[in-house]
């Protein structure tokens, strides 16, 4: 006899429980009875051989082979939500979700901005975090677009060029260097640098290059927003590590380069390649790209 195909209740209940990490809250989520959730996921496990979840007690950790699947999953669910609202007689884009991730505020708000304003019933969550803690989200399918700072797209993902970027040095203006405008590798030995978390690409591009020159960095503190690294440095804890963009236009606070050409990245807006057909994903894009500096 014929195996049943995968059906949407069974892909559904597994995004939930995925999302809840409970059997419970995903019922709820969906407004079903928790062992219709049950045996939903039981079948797929079943038939499939494989494991989805690892049940703890009251939570259902989800395994590797699920963390492999989900963003497809998730892409499946997406546009199965897309069809059934044309077949109602909605346009794209009058409903749906957006999940997006940034790096860098300065040139994520605006994209965000114009988006919100062209497609108001579209709801958006938007987060911010380190380049790579985003790029673990889009895999995950935790996002469905992200802006990062990078030298280059990463392999597995898609996406399209926004700006290129200096890495530079934020100081206030009454500082020593802010006088010499640009500073050398072995001037910033024995400086005391803020910088963002150890999973920051622009922290990772700077360490890199100060290796590379023999210069040794001492970071004395790590904090997770430029916000906060501008409040430092205006407390005279230290001096800021960011983005040219990030510079520009901050009261009290100027740039400073360093001697070193290589010490640049660029911002991506990416997103995994399957996702590319979703019709939320596909006007961000566009958005982006009618900012993006010709």
């Amino acid at each position: 006899m014929k195996q049943k195909r995968l059906s949407l209740s069974q892909l559904r209940a597994i995004e939930a429980v995925a999302s809840r990490r409970n059997f419970s809250d995903a019922a709820g989520l969906l407004g079903v009875s928790q062992p219709s959730i049950s045996n939903h996921v039981t079948a797929v496990e079943s038939r499939f051989g494989v494991q989805l979840f690892e049940r703890r007690g009251h939570q259902a950790v989800q395994s590797q082979e699920l963390e492999r699947l989900l963003p497809k999953l998730r892409t499946i669910l997406t546009l199965v939500d897309e069809l059934e609202g044309e077949m109602e007689g909605r346009r794209a884009l009058e409903t749906g979700h957006l999940r997006v991730g940034y790096s860098t505020y300065q040139i994520a708000v605006p994209i965000l901005t114009r988006f919100m304003r062209r497609f108001p019933n579209v709801q958006v969550e938007a987060r911010s975090m380190a380049s790579s803690d985003l790029a673990s989200r889009l895999e995950s399918g935790d996002l469905d677009v992200a802006c990062i700072t990078a030298r280059e797209i990463p392999a597995h993902l898609s996406g399209i060029w926004l700006r290129d970027m200096k890495i530079v040095l934020a100081v206030p203006v009454s500082h020593p260097f802010a006088e010499k405008g640009r500073v050398s590798f072995k001037d910033l030995v024995g400086q005391p640098l803020i910088q963002r978390e150890v999973t920051s690409n622009t922290r990772k591009l700077l360490e890199a290059r100060a290796a590379l020159a023999r210069a040794p960095l001492t970071t004395i503190l790590a904090v997770g927003s430029w916000g906060s690294i501008v409040e430092m440095i205006r407390a005279g804890v230290g001096l800021g590590v960011g983005l040219d963009v990030e510079v520009e236009n901050v009261p009290g606070i100027t740039r400073v380069e360093v001697d070193d050409k290589a010490l640049k990245a660029s911002q991506f807006l990416v997103h995994l390649p399957e996702r590319r057909v979703v019709s939320a994903v596909q006007a961000f894009l566009s958005t982006a790209t009618e900012l993006a500096p010709k």
